[in-house]
């Protein structure tokens, strides 16, 4: 460990604290995910599709989930390496006294920050969050198995009266979907 960056030492968690009340919900992902990426216009025709892939993996003494996804960048769009690459990172964390998650993503390249909250649905995980334009973002895990899961990123502009489906992401769990 270098001792002027102890980060890497300081940052990973072996597991969920002993007291997260709801370690299961985004506990359930942690790993290493093979995706399918793709992006829509409003018009639902595809602006993008490419593989990449999300890896989630406990943080800050168990008390929250950090992912980070990668996917092929368009200028370079076989390529996952270095410099070559989207790539973004999510801090996920239980707010036990609004009985809620709540993430925060930055994509690193694009610049975007999103916060979003939420939680289970019966048996999917929604999160929802405002953009300062007054957008809301609607993100949803579906179809959620050990082996897979289906990850939907919905946008509305008028109060979430109607949706558009901006990007999905198909998951195969690395361990087990192999």
């Amino acid at each position: 460990m270098n001792p002027n960056f102890p980060l890497t030492h300081l940052l990973p968690a072996d597991a969920a604290h002993p007291e997260h009340a709801d370690a299961a919900t985004f506990g359930q992902f942690v790993g290493t995910w093979d995706m399918d990426v793709a992006f829509f216009d409003r018009a639902g025709r595809s602006i993008y599709h490419h593989k990449g892939v999300w890896s989630f993996a406990w943080v800050l003494d168990g008390r929250a989930i950090q992912d980070v996804l990668t996917y092929a960048n368009r200028t370079a769009p076989h390529s996952l390496a270095p410099y070559q690459r989207n790539i973004g990172t999510s801090l996920r964390w239980y707010d036990p006294h609004a009985a809620q998650w709540v993430v925060l993503w930055l994509g690193a390249n694009s610049g975007n920050l999103v916060w979003l909250r939420g939680g289970r649905v019966g048996d999917e995980i929604h999160l929802f969050g405002d953009e300062p334009d007054g957008t809301v973002n609607q993100w949803m895990f579906t179809d959620i198995t050990p082996e897979a899961f289906h990850w939907i990123g919905r946008l509305s502009d008028d109060g979430g009266q109607s949706w558009w489906v901006e990007q999905e992401m198909k998951a195969v769990h690395r361990v087990t979907g192999r």
